[in-house]
């Protein structure tokens, strides 16, 4: 029986351990103004369809397709280094050059519930960081190509952050780590964040599962205890029927 027990382990640690990581957001160094600072879906429930005013004074983040090879120019709106290789400028802005691998990353924040109306924040990511995507255009624009399958990013205008929030890019020198101050009114502040190859992000060719598969992990993780559970009741009844 020991040795079965230890085979249902190792089952266990296969199933769970061998699923691949997707979450390249490490976290928040820093979290002030807000309720919470939080990573979903881990921490909190990736908001599909995303409403205008959520009003919860909740900072969210999450991550969206990872390690993709962009097939055209992607606009963005502030950039962390206008000297790299990969940036470019036309008559229609600032882009990431067609070419260029990156990784995205949404963020969600809308005072209420007793928060502050600025949020002021460190963003920690696993890779370095490219851009920020402010603007109504370019979030619409850069919906299909970066955002979660089959997700309703929603649209209403006004995503983007306001004039005077502020990104501050690589504080003491980190290429991963950005310092934000936003403030927001009606309906909210919502924005894209660029990042490079993300070692935590998955194969290139496998960007992040639609939505309603974020949660699979933990699917599969009862469907091992469950085995178990089923393992153990028959060994017992075989041991009862052997007495």
């Amino acid at each position: 029986m020991r040795r079965i027990f230890g085979n249902l382990a190792a089952l266990i640690c296969l199933v769970v351990f061998s699923i691949p990581a997707h979450a390249t957001l490490e976290g928040y160094n820093s979290c002030e103004g807000a309720n919470a600072c939080l990573v979903a879906p881990d921490e909190a429930p990736i908001p599909d369809p995303i409403v205008a005013n959520p009003n919860d004074g909740v900072l969210l983040g999450w991550d969206e397709k990872q390690n993709v090879t962009l097939t055209e120019n992607l606009y963005v709106n502030r950039v962390a280094d206008p000297d790299s290789v990969f940036i470019g400028m036309d008559s229609a802005g600032v882009f990431i050059e067609a070419g260029t691998v990156v990784s995205s990353h949404y963020f969600q924040w809308d005072p209420g519930n007793g928060s502050n109306s600025r949020v002021t924040s460190q963003l920690n990511f696993d890779s370095e960081i490219f851009a920020f995507i402010t603007s109504d255009t370019n979030l619409f624009g850069s919906d299909d190509p970066l955002g979660l399958d089959g997700f309703d990013y929603a649209d209403f205008g006004l995503r983007g952050v306001e004039s005077g929030d502020t990104t501050d890019f690589a504080p003491g020198g980190d290429d991963s780590l950005v310092d934000i101050s936003w403030s927001a009114s009606s309906p909210g502040d919502w924005t894209r964040l660029i990042t490079a190859f993300s070692p935590g992000g998955g194969d290139p060719d496998e960007p992040l599962p639609p939505v309603a598969s974020v949660r699979e992990p933990a699917t599969l993780m009862l469907l091992a205890l469950a085995l178990v559970g089923l393992t153990i009741r028959s060994l017992l009844a075989r041991r009862r029927h052997h007495k």
